[in-house]
């Protein structure tokens, strides 16, 4: 009968590479994670370009004396949405829309975007912040998101 010696790994070196392969599962997961909400949440921010492009060219066709009647539901803006299962909700606000005249302070609109509610982002929010000029060209800024991750 022949001893074959050399073959196969010792239980130190497979505990080793259990180890290292834990290490990095340890450092991975978080940034995974981390990674699919935020690619989630990418719908929700893209929700905000078609009432953001529409406004636009509403107020650049009214300019800012009448820039009050664009708003959802007219000119082409899309009906304000709830979020729902399965459906970012989109909202059109600002002072513009309220005030008796037209100032500094009042030409600033806010398009905000809701996570839907069967996401695991559901309830965070995006919103982009245009301020409009004499005329009626709007200045949008990055957009905030309610968690900062998720930006």
């Amino acid at each position: 009968m022949e001893k074959i010696f050399g073959k196969g790994f010792s239980l130190v070196e497979l505990m080793v590479v259990i180890g290292i392969i834990s290490l990095l599962a340890l450092v991975a997961l978080p940034n995974y994670r981390n990674f699919i909400l935020r690619a989630e949440f990418i719908e929700t921010k893209m929700a905000v370009g078609a009432v953001k492009v529409s406004f636009e060219v509403c107020s650049q066709m009214m300019g800012l004396s009448k820039v009050k009647v664009c708003s959802h539901n007219s000119h082409g803006i899309p009906n304000k949405k709830n979020a729902a299962e399965g459906v970012v909700g989109v909202e059109l606000l600002g002072g513009i829309f309220q005030a008796e005249s037209t100032t500094v302070d009042s030409s600033e609109v806010k398009i905000v975007a809701t996570a839907p509610t069967d996401s695991k982002n559901s309830g965070s929010t995006y919103t982009l912040t245009g301020k409009i000029n004499a005329g009626g060209k709007v200045v949008w800024d990055k957009g905030s998101c309610s968690k900062s991750e998720l930006c």
